[in-house]
């Protein structure tokens, strides 16, 4: 239950909560499932001081939890993304923000499951974005199974275990479309081990190109 200062909200709008103490970083992430609540029986006596009472301050909407938000997203994160002033009420989010918190939060989920569920995976930025299996198994037999930054091969390295293993990197990030792209898998997809994977996509608010990576891994060899 969350108090309605902002007649803009509406049911089904989708509401990222910001915890300033002890966390300083986005924890949740909720949905509206009720608006213009004037009575609710939570006790949030412990959350309050003795000289307020939320229980008497209404109208309230309804949230619904979505998910936890495992991944630090901080108040400097969302300002690099274009977020303006501070966040100690309802703000709306313009869609690059809510774009790059969809993709960090993914992204957990993406690189370490890809290789085996990514034709299932439906829901990882939006629908719209969906993966294609057929694009991927394409970019394999065009570009084969050894790491194009790297060169790493799970099945020279573990045997059986490892053929046929590895993760496809977008060269265009998915989260950044404005609308459906045409993948080309010779020149969109790229074979990469999972921990040069990783490395590309270290930073939240810039992707590294495979290029860039491959020069730092040269430099420290």
């Amino acid at each position: 239950m969350a108090q309605n200062n902002n007649k803009s909200v509406k049911i089904g709008d989708i509401i990222y909560v910001y915890e300033s103490k002890p966390t300083q970083r986005l924890v949740l992430k909720t949905q509206v499932i009720d608006r213009d609540v004037t009575n609710y029986d939570i006790d949030d006596s412990q959350y309050t001081t003795e000289s307020t009472s939320f229980g008497q301050k209404g109208p309230w909407f309804s949230l619904r939890l979505v998910e936890n938000i495992d991944i630090e997203i901080n108040l400097q994160d969302l300002r690099d993304w274009g977020l303006k002033g501070n966040i100690q009420s309802l703000r709306q989010l313009d869609d690059g923000i809510v774009k790059h918190i969809e993709h960090i939060c993914s992204l957990d989920t993406d690189l370490t499951t890809i290789a085996h569920l990514e034709g299932n995976k439906k829901v990882i930025y939006t629908t719209k974005y969906e993966r294609n299996p057929q694009n991927r198994a394409k970019a394999l037999e065009y570009q084969g199974y050894t790491c194009k930054a790297c060169g790493f091969n799970f099945e020279r390295t573990y045997g059986d275990i490892g053929k046929f293993f590895i993760e496809v990197h977008h060269v265009t990030p998915l989260f950044s479309l404005d609308e459906e792209m045409r993948i080309d898998p010779r020149k969109d997809l790229v074979p990469l081990c999972s921990n040069c994977h990783r490395m590309i996509h270290r930073s939240k608010t810039k992707m590294m190109s495979v290029s860039e990576l491959s020069r730092i891994i040269d430099a420290n060899k």
